[in-house]
């Protein structure tokens, strides 16, 4: 399981008038018509609140080399928004403007699926913001962690 590797991504979304933002690795395409995405988010994280059908957020694709993963690594508390360039998606969540691309999505679905919730979300918009960048993956070292 460690040998999977899969692209890093920030899904960004709003708690209220808050901007929140986590990583994530484990993002597959799901349909096509519409487009869709699946995203697995690990229970003990605080985006309990993504559970909901209906919620909107922006899934930012990262670019390989420029690291901005590091900034949602850090201790709990500090807030990663205050470091980097962002703007306000159509759906009101934010784009990291150094990503690669990003989506603007609506979830439609949960699961439950052990220690996680799959999340099936419909894509509405998107765009690519460098066309000739490379995207990040993350290659773990390990089955029992990110």
């Amino acid at each position: 399981m460690g040998r999977v590797t899969s692209s890093l991504c920030v899904l960004m979304a709003k708690r209220g008038n808050s901007d929140f933002g986590f990583l994530t690795s484990s993002v597959s395409q799901a349909g096509f018509n519409p487009p869709a995405i699946t995203v697995s988010v690990a229970k003990d994280r605080e985006a309990g609140y993504l559970m909901q059908p209906g919620v909107k957020f922006v899934l930012n694709i990262l670019k390989e080399g420029k690291n901005l993963q590091r900034y949602f690594l850090k201790a709990t508390g500090d807030n990663p928004l205050t470091d980097l360039d962002t703007q306000p998606a159509a759906n009101g969540c934010l784009i990291l403007t150094e990503a690669l691309s990003y989506l603007e999505c609506v979830v439609q679905d949960r699961m439950e699926c052990g220690d996680h919730w799959l999340l099936y979300a419909t894509v509405e918009n998107g765009k690519v913001l460098e066309s000739t960048g490379v995207t990040a993956v993350n290659h773990r070292k390990s089955v029992t962690q990110y």
